[in-house]
């Protein structure tokens, strides 16, 4: 019986019945539906949006005492987190690497002069550090704008199928800034990123300071148990990744090369450990693929071996703070590499690569013990802080809590969207 209709034994009111459920069923539930995800849409925008505004307030906040002004810091972030970068035509690829090349090395021109002018009495590394918190910011910005873009999208032409996809992919997209504001945050503290762990490997291995050898990537060659070695990452403790692929060309120029090894960060799939250690061939390294490219063509040219080093972590903890994990793989990956030197005869010359950003890594493995105990301590703090963030009084999570929270504004937003209550 359907409330609001008298009991009705006869035909007639069964008809009645069931032609206003099926009336409900058909018109007023699906409508219902739509406009309960369109809420959870428009909070999750907003939600993107209150995120991206405390990113740059971090900015701001951390870089105030180096010299200018709030408002203008505030300006200035305010306008550049809307940064775009145009990719060259690729319509005929050949050539396709050098203007790729040449796009990147402008846009980091333009993230330095922000840096500069945010931050002008700090020093190079504490500048490095503002222009790897600008570009975080400028992804959060990007993701947060494109949510709102897809959202007001959906309420415009009210299509339920796109709702349903743009839903099913928000916890992912929210991990996923969440991630990057907490990388940000770690930028403007000089502190060290899951994807610091290959350079990380390569300080371990070094006593004294390298030499610069191509822009923001240092070089330091030893003798390794009678094998020539010589390491090559970008230039730390600022947030830098340095031209590896051109420090490596330079290096083959000089001389033959056996072998060159290379260290980096690598996604993990759902199931795999944080910090499992993996070997393979060709060249470790992620991004736009102009400096990988480059060492390509270094191992193609000679015919030149390619041993690949990876720690395993997710695309989440590549760009957060160091996890406890992938600080303790250090020494197996240490292992394994010594295990792919050791394959190398005697008196022969190897390159190593230590690819991944330096922000809050040293160049040499002075303190770097007392650096590995600061990073673990710190990681189990960030751990120990988000579980109590997620327990509720009840003793479920927040996310469990986010799904019954149905609000009285949210009851009567769908209400008048659906047309129950009087706008």
């Amino acid at each position: 019986m359907v409330i609001g209709i008298p009991a009705d034994t006869s035909i007639w009111g069964t008809i009645v019945n069931w032609t206003i459920l099926l009336i409900m069923f058909m018109y007023v539930l699906p409508k219902l539906y739509l406009y309960q995800i369109f809420s959870k849409l428009e909070m999750a925008a907003q939600k993107f949006e209150a995120i991206s505004k405390k990113g740059q307030g971090l900015i701001v906040k951390k870089t105030a005492p180096f010299g200018r002004a709030k408002k203008d810091i505030r300006e200035r972030v305010t306008r550049f987190v809307d940064f775009f970068i145009v990719p060259p035509v690729n319509l005929d690829p050949f050539g396709i690497i050098k203007k790729l090349d040449h796009v990147i090395d402008n846009s980091d021109t333009r993230f330095r002069r922000a840096a500069d002018y945010i931050a002008p009495d700090a020093d190079s590394e504490q500048k490095m550090n503002v222009f790897m918190g600008m570009q975080a910011a400028v992804m959060i910005n990007m993701v947060a704008k494109i949510v709102r873009h897809y959202v007001e999208m959906t309420k415009k032409f009210k299509n339920l199928q796109f709702a349903m996809l743009l839903q099913m992919q928000l916890p992912m997209l929210e991990k996923m800034i969440e991630s990057e504001l907490k990388g940000l945050e770690a930028f403007l503290n000089g502190h060290a990123i899951g994807d610091g762990i290959g350079p990380m490997v390569i300080a371990s291995q070094l006593d004294t300071e390298g030499k610069e050898i191509a822009k923001e990537a240092i070089a330091t060659t030893k003798t390794v148990n009678g094998r020539r070695i010589t390491f090559v990452k970008a230039t730390g403790p600022g947030g830098r990744l340095g031209k590896i692929g051109e420090a490596v060309e330079k290096i083959a120029a000089k001389g033959k090369i056996a072998r060159i090894i290379t260290i980096d960060a690598a996604q993990k799939l759902e199931g795999e450990k944080t910090g499992t250690i993996s070997e393979g061939v060709g060249i470790a390294m992620g991004g736009a693929g102009v400096q990988r490219y480059k060492i390509e063509e270094v191992a193609t040219k000679y015919r030149l071996p390619m041993d690949a080093i990876a720690i395993k972590m997710s695309p989440f903890e590549a760009i957060s703070p160091m996890p406890e994990k992938v600080v303790d793989s250090l020494n197996d990956a240490v292992d394994m590499l010594n295990e792919r030197i050791a394959e190398v005869p005697k008196g022969q010359h190897i390159i190593v690569v230590g690819v991944g950003n330096t922000c809050g890594i040293p160049n040499t493995k002075k303190n770097l013990e007392k650096l590995v105990k600061i990073l673990k301590e710190r990681a189990r703090k960030i751990k120990k802080a988000e579980k109590e963030k997620n327990k509720t009084w009840w003793g479920g999570t927040r996310k469990e809590t986010e799904v019954w929270n149905f609000n009285r504004a949210d009851i009567l937003n769908l209400g008048k969207t659906a047309g129950f209550i009087k706008q």
